[in-house]
């Protein structure tokens, strides 16, 4: 009797706690397998007792203490699972299912043992459920599939998820929406595909469950299977364009391009309105490189959905790709100024002002990239253009303030490269030396750094590291076409070993042979060689695949030592309107006119 008096006083108390003792959410468990929180009315009525206790078969002439007992377990399993004592919440819970005929104690205690992994009582529990003849119910019959899948038991599973998919005799396509989600989260791969094939074999001519079956099929990389079963779904109704893009993106998956494109095509043909097909088309035809047919699919939705996302950056970026930056610019302006804060289309409008000159309307669109794949190279670009416009210590305090945010090895390594690049700009070789050194040590054998402080000690005629770098970067990298070149230049200008230059451009030369920097290189090592006629050759390429200074300079001397200043003195006066190296042009001019 104290005890029965001590529980009564207890459930007054934990009216007030309820949220408290519900210690798992409870799991929703629609097909799609989302988790939410039960409404504060079910927890009062699943943990406060006196409902359960009282309620659960109205007319019950159960006995007061056979009443306690069923509360006391009921809240001793609360309270153990808020304690984390899962094995005595199940053991609590079972012991109230089985004294009790309430809906609300078994699917509670059944909703536990799942919850804590224990998928036999879970099955047990949904038994006693059906030995009670209780009303079908959803929720029930979900928790006894999901127990099904975690014990892997084929035909108990197949028959469980069948009373969720089947309404009198019809496929539920919502269910099965929903049904391809829960069997990729719950279920082991290979299980959940005997789960679909064992399920379509049963229904051979819904396609829905024929499609189900396509796609985990292709996700198993069973990709002959799915397109055959693909075929079937199209045969069995070819109104599921679901069925074309599977197949799609399973030849596509099969390196058959051409074919994935054409699968979409037909289907594009067949419902020429249905701008979630022509959108995965557009983009098929992207990554095929066929940018001018993905434009004009593009061109062709925006008719329909002018001020579509997706469809205007689609738009901007592939008149990028077709060399159209005017259009970029207005598309992706647009979609802006439409409202969308997209990040891509912000990154992209700020490549676009850079290229054109733009530079402060390009900070201000890099500015606004916050985060995702975009936000350190934006951070980057932003920071180069501060400091070409004079802003060099506001620029290197940005750099440091990104190097806070994001501390991993990778960003501080492009911090290093960027702050570098910076003081070499500004003819701060020194700081820029001892930078890299202290980048080094923490990243020894990173090319990029090696390379950047090689460049650097050149300027301070530290040759022996430049020629050090070089080697270790060549070393780790034979094919660095800009590490031979370097190595090569830098031998052929500052030193007498002519041939074993030669040697290293030539290999640069094989690797890109068309690139201007190589190409001078090449001249110039002729050049020092005293083979005037083959350094005009290569410096004539260089010059012509790139208007600068400094090649310029280089070309101009090998046209006066062969005897050809007139060419000479032209060549050096078109250097003068020209970006690059004016130094050097100054200076070689100067040593021929003394």
């Amino acid at each position: 009797m104290r005890l029965g008096i001590k529980m009564k006083r207890l459930s007054k108390k934990i009216r007030r706690y309820t949220g408290l003792l519900c210690f798992p959410p409870v799991i929703a468990l629609g097909l799609a397998g989302c988790a939410t929180t039960p409404s504060a009315s079910d927890q009062e009525e699943l943990v406060t007792g006196d409902d359960i206790a009282f309620t659960h078969q109205p007319g019950s002439d159960a006995p007061a203490n056979s009443r306690e007992d069923l509360f006391f377990n009921v809240l001793a399993g609360e309270f153990a699972g808020v304690r984390g004592q899962m094995d005595a919440a199940i053991q609590h819970y079972s012991i109230a299912a089985e004294s009790s005929e309430d809906p609300k104690v078994i699917l509670r205690a059944a909703y536990i043992a799942l919850y804590a992994n224990d998928n036999l009582k879970a099955v047990e529990l949904t038994d006693r459920w059906y030995a009670l003849n209780l009303p079908e119910n959803n929720t029930i019959s979900r928790l006894r599939t999901l127990a099904f899948l975690h014990l892997q038991q084929l035909n108990e599973a197949v028959e469980a998820i069948e009373k969720l998919l089947m309404i009198d005799g019809e496929v539920n396509e919502h269910a099965v929406s929903s049904l391809t989600h829960i069997l990729s989260k719950e279920a082991e791969p290979a299980f959940a595909l005997q789960v679909v094939n064992r399920i379509a074999e049963k229904h051979p001519d819904q396609a829905s469950l024929v499609l189900l079956q396509t796609k985990f099929e292709a996700n198993m990389g069973s990709y002959e299977q799915a397109l055959a079963h693909a075929q079937k779904v199209i045969e069995l109704d070819d109104s599921l364009i679901d069925a074309y893009l599977v197949k799609a993106q399973i030849l596509a998956s099969q390196g058959k391009q051409q074919e994935a494109v054409d699968s979409i095509a037909v289907a594009v043909n067949k419902r020429p309105d249905d701008h979630r097909l022509r959108l995965q088309y557009g983009r098929m035809l992207v990554q095929m490189k066929s940018f001018d047919e993905a434009l004009k699919h593009f061109l062709e939705l925006r008719k329909t959905m002018p001020n579509n996302e997706n469809v205007l950056l689609s738009l901007g970026l592939l008149s990028i790709e077709i060399g159209e930056h005017d259009q970029a610019k207005q598309y992706l302006q647009e979609l802006l100024n439409n409202g969308y804060h997209n990040q891509q289309a912000h990154y992209y409008l700020g490549r676009i002002q850079q290229s054109h000159g733009e530079d402060m309307a390009a900070i201000a669109n890099y500015d606004r990239v916050m985060d995702g794949d975009y936000w350190l190279d934006a951070r980057l670009r932003s920071v180069s253009l501060m400091a070409r416009s004079g802003q060099t210590e506001a620029a290197l305090s940005r750099l440091e303030a990104l190097s806070k945010k994001d501390p991993s090895e990778s960003t501080l390594i492009k911090v290093y490269l960027a702050k570098g690049e910076i003081l070499r700009a500004a003819s701060r070789n020194k700081e820029a030396y001892h930078l890299y050194n202290n980048a080094l040590s923490h990243s020894p054998e990173n090319t990029e750094l090696l390379y950047a402080r090689a460049l650097t000690a050149e300027k301070l005629d530290m040759l022996d590291v430049t020629e050090s770098d070089l080697k270790m970067v060549i070393m780790h990298e034979p094919e660095n076409a800009s590490a031979l070149n370097a190595l090569g230049y830098t031998l052929a200008d500052r030193t007498e070993r002519l041939n074993e230059a030669r040697e290293y451009i030539l290999k640069a030369s094989q690797l890109l042979p068309d690139d201007p920097a190589i190409l001078d290189s090449l001249g110039w090592v002729y050049y020092r060689l005293g083979q005037y006629r083959d350094a005009i050759k290569w410096l004539s390429k260089a010059f012509e695949a790139m208007q600068d200074a400094e090649i310029a300079a280089h070309l101009g001397a090998a046209l006066w030592m062969n005897g050809q200043t007139e060419k000479a003195k032209n060549i050096w006066s078109k250097g003068e309107d020209l970006g690059g190296n004016q130094t050097v042009l100054r200076d070689t001019i100067q040593s021929f006119q003394q």
